[in-house]
């Protein structure tokens, strides 16, 4: 346990000079939670550009580009010398006893993911799987993952959960998945650190406390030691920083959404698939912002790169991919059907489509970005069972209720602050006696 309390706050205090190096603005609970993320990209890409150099994985060496890291943006803030004064618009959260369900609830989920050595098969068998043979072998093993007899361990899927699996190992001197399902509930602690911040400077204390509680469930991914639980963390987080830069014309936002959307992007396809959804999104409401997803881009193309040049297949390509969509196009009202019938927690998704319908139009078109971003990752989710080389009902049965967790927090955050706003505007309003007017 030790190494990987050890590896959480050094991914934390890494973070936390990268997130006010990029925004000195930043306090409190969001600082806290964008500093973990930060640090846990940070580590993801420090050991794969060490593995590009050929540069042999040891503490070391990690510890060398990390503390360079570090100085570097202790150096540039300093550079900066200008002091950033707290803009008395954004108020700092304040606690609630509202947020004690919320703590007992990780506290719950922490428990749940350290009650055994890591269980889920998926962990066995690629992302555990990859983190103890890159392990053995200093680096990647571009060998192992090329190797067709190794295509259970989907070869073509973004490595920074196994990478960070890595540095704790790296950090124990050796290999041990014992208490590794802390990161996953790092991650969710960081997602909800970060909501709980954006929903304070939105609304009231209350209301902000209740749309925290309200995603404690889908941040606390029910399978750790998968991708599941970091890329609805940097997903959910960069969908709801971009949201906040097109609200507030923010700079420092759309620069939190584009590196956190990036680092989605390095954690699994769903990620890449999610970055393309954000593009299709800005396109449709924002065209020209779109280009200040450059950092989401330079994040992401290393890995990209390197899968293509090293032949590394994704299994919904594979094959006569065509063949197989023109075969079930026929079929996708039945899919759809499937899908409705086997939908994670029906009520829980009954209640965000009548949220959305009770909000007013004008308020969902404000959110219109959210709603499109979230209808195009849908999609793209549909299209794979249609693509899929797998039987259709099997992959549907696996996986469905997973991707369904990857989208939900984005639309349930924004459901549930239209109505805290609508609520707020139906308390506030003026009930002011009619008078006669005097002539």
């Amino acid at each position: 346990m030790t190494a990987v309390v050890v590896a959480i706050l050094s991914m934390t205090v890494l973070g936390l000079a990268i997130a006010l190096t990029l925004d000195p603005r930043l306090r409190g609970p969001m600082l806290l939670g964008l500093a973990f993320l930060y640090g846990s990209g940070s580590v993801f890409f420090t050991l794969l550009v060490l593995s590009i150099l050929h540069v042999h994985w040891t503490i070391v060496t990690i510890t060398i580009v990390l503390v360079a890291g570090l100085l570097g943006c202790v150096v540039a803030r300093w550079r900066k010398n200008t002091p950033q004064p707290r803009n008395p618009a954004t108020p700092q959260p304040r606690f609630h006893w509202l947020d004690i369900p919320t703590l007992v609830s990780m506290i719950g989920f922490a428990l749940f993911a350290t009650a055994a050595p890591l269980w889920e098969w998926d962990f066995w068998a690629i992302w555990g799987l990859k983190a103890r043979q890159f392990l053995d072998a200093g680096g990647i093993d571009w060998r192992f993952l090329e190797s067709p007899w190794n295509s259970f361990a989907h070869p073509d899927y973004p490595l920074l959960v196994p990478l960070n699996f890595d540095f704790v190992a790296l950090l124990s001197g050796g290999w041990s998945d014992r208490y590794l399902g802390l990161l996953s509930v790092a991650w969710a602690v960081a997602l909800l650190l970060i909501v709980r911040g954006l929903a304070a400077e939105e609304s009231s204390t209350v209301p902000a406390a209740l749309i925290t509680l309200t995603i404690t469930g889908l941040a606390a991914s029910r399978y750790p030691g998968l991708a599941e639980g970091p890329v609805i963390a940097f997903g959910a987080a960069s969908v709801l920083f971009i949201r906040r830069a097109m609200q507030r014309n923010d700079a420092r936002s759309w620069l939190h959404g584009a590196i956190l959307l990036g680092f989605a992007a390095s954690t699994k396809n769903e990620g890449i698939a999610l970055l393309v959804s954000v593009v299709v999104a800005l396109l449709i409401v924002r065209t020209r912002e779109v280009l200040r997803l450059w950092p989401a881009f330079a994040i992401a193309a290393p890995w990209l790169i390197l899968r293509a040049t090293h032949y590394l297949p994704t299994d919904i390509a594979s094959g006569s991919a065509l063949s197989r969509v023109m075969y079930r196009l026929p079929y996708t009202g039945e899919i759809l059907i499937y899908l409705a019938r086997h939908l994670y927690e029906p009520w829980f998704w009954a209640s965000i489509l009548v949220g959305l319908l009770i909000a007013p139009s004008a308020e969902r078109r404000r959110e219109m970005f959210v709603l499109l971003a979230t209808a195009v990752q849908l999609s793209f989710y549909v299209a794979s069972y249609i693509a899929t080389p797998h039987n259709a009902r099997w992959h549907v049965a696996t996986s469905w209720p997973r991707l369904t967790d990857q989208i939900a927090i984005p639309i349930t955050y924004v459901v549930f602050m239209m109505l805290a706003k609508y609520a707020a505007a139906v308390k506030d309003a003026p009930h002011v006696e009619a008078r006669p007017v005097l002539t």
